[in-house]
């Protein structure tokens, strides 16, 4: 059930008297939003691990170092820049003219953001593998 659908259930004096009731369900709405982000990342950082894990045991141990700076700097400058970009979006919400335009560059900034933290996972996870393959591997 929505957020709309629970607000359009309670009744217009309800939530007169009692306007902390429309906040509660935005904050019900953001939490499960967050859970559901936390959840995509975890799941990206686990699979970018065992990718990472899988690289260092195939690789040979004269190129590792070449191989793993190679390969950590390409993740990491992507994900610097969708952190950028996530950035200048964010940057234009307030010069919007109306709620609906902020909301729309809101919702945007938010994807940005999440594709950020995505990546950043990615790279994390990968460079943890990575330094686990290394260790089991000498």
């Amino acid at each position: 059930m929505s957020e709309e659908d629970l607000a359009s259930e309670i009744p217009d004096f309800v939530k007169k008297y009692v306007p902390g009731i429309t906040r509660g369900l935005s904050w019900a709405k953001y939490s499960k939003e967050k859970a559901k982000g936390t959840e995509m990342k975890v799941d990206a950082y686990n699979e970018s691990k065992k990718a990472g894990y899988q690289k260092a045991t195939e690789v040979s141990m004269a190129n590792a170092d070449n191989v793993f700076e190679e390969i950590k700097a390409e993740l990491w400058a992507e994900a610097q820049k969708l952190t950028t970009i996530a950035k200048e979006v964010a940057s234009r919400v307030n010069s919007q003219e109306t709620k609906e335009e902020r909301e729309k560059i809101l919702h945007l900034a938010k994807a940005a953001a999440r594709n950020a933290g995505l990546q950043g996972a990615i790279a994390a996870g990968w460079e943890k593998g990575w330094n686990e393959g290394i260790s089991n591997k000498s």
